[in-house]
């Protein structure tokens, strides 16, 4: 059986006698449309979304949602979904809908002022972790994240959105609602306009590949840097070949280099396990950074003795 869903869209402070122009309005509501459907599809979802779009006050329109749904194993299983992916989850994914364990789109856009290519992926393979420019972390789980990483969900969004403000001078802001009791209003403001235009501008990474490997016992030496221990990336040579970004995740050869006990110098000698991650994105450019696991030896350049003939027997 299809199930149905009614969203509220609707734009506040529009003059209920002037009302609105079909051909500006038509476009954002296709966009909102397409939002859903485009999240649905981006989490590999072969299910079939209908909408339809019922006017029932200036300036507010109805947008029902017919979800012909099936129970599959998807994305959602660690999300505990008993009866498989329902379009009240997808909502609640994009941030429409408030839902436990689940911070959605909007919210991880608010939380970055959307900026959100600052984020990694947990070893667990299921959660990832973005940061903000305070260096606050919040935890989201792979659907969200592969949402919010999407270049449609990313167009659609701001044109959902952003667009309407824009184009409408007299509109306040855009409310969403889910047409149930217990579902709370989500209102985009100015604020938030803000934030989706600095989402809009960002390079999305949906399509990344990462490999990560370890080379243990390889010799490196010091290539410049302070080498305190306090920096983020340093640059060593690895035989002829430099190599940069470097970070040091070995927290005892770190104290170390705080404490002044270890003073690098480009003739010193390292033999370390170093951690090599390279990402291809969508356009096959290349990132590789490395970072120091473990210091196994470290040997100090010691200046040669110059010998004199007093010193032969």
């Amino acid at each position: 059986m299809p199930t149905k869903t009614e969203v509220i869209y609707k734009l506040n402070g529009i003059n209920a006698e002037e009302g609105v122009d079909i051909f500006q309005i038509a476009p954002i509501l296709m966009s909102f449309g397409e939002l859903i459907r485009s999240a649905n599809d981006t989490l590999g979802f072969e299910e079939k979304i209908d909408v339809k779009v019922k006017p029932f006050r200036e300036g507010s329109w109805i947008t029902e949602f017919v979800f012909h749904s099936q129970v599959a194993t998807t994305l959602f299983n660690h999300l505990d979904t008993p009866n498989g992916q329902n379009l009240v989850t997808i909502l609640s994914l994009l941030g429409l809908n408030a839902k436990e364990g689940i911070s959605g789109v909007l919210n991880i856009i608010r939380f970055t002022k959307g900026k959100v290519s600052n984020f990694r992926k947990n070893t667990d393979e299921k959660t990832v972790v973005y940061e903000n420019e305070n260096g606050e972390k919040i935890t989201v789980t792979l659907p969200e994240h592969r949402l919010i990483q999407s270049p449609i969900v990313q167009i659609n969004y701001y044109n959902s959105v952003v667009t309407p403000l824009e184009n409408f001078p007299s509109a306040e802001s855009v409310a969403i609602k889910i047409n149930s009791g217990n579902s709370t209003e989500e209102v985009f403001t100015e604020e938030d306009k803000q934030y989706f235009e600095e989402y809009a501008r960002t390079e999305l990474l949906e399509d990344v590949e990462e490999s990560i490997s370890t080379m243990t016992g390889v010799f490196i030496k010091p290539k410049r840097g302070s080498y305190s221990g306090e920096e983020k990336a340093y640059s060593f040579v690895m035989g002829d070949a430099p190599i940069y970004p470097v970070t040091l995740e070995d927290q005892e050869f770190v104290r170390k280099l705080q404490a002044g006990e270890v003073r690098l110098y480009f003739e010193d000698v390292l033999r370390v396990n170093l951690e090599i991650r390279q990402k291809k994105d969508r356009n096959n450019k290349i990132n590789t950074r490395y970072s120091i696991v473990h210091v196994e030896e470290y040997s100090p350049y010691e200046k040669p003795q110059q010998l004199t003939l007093d010193s032969h027997d």
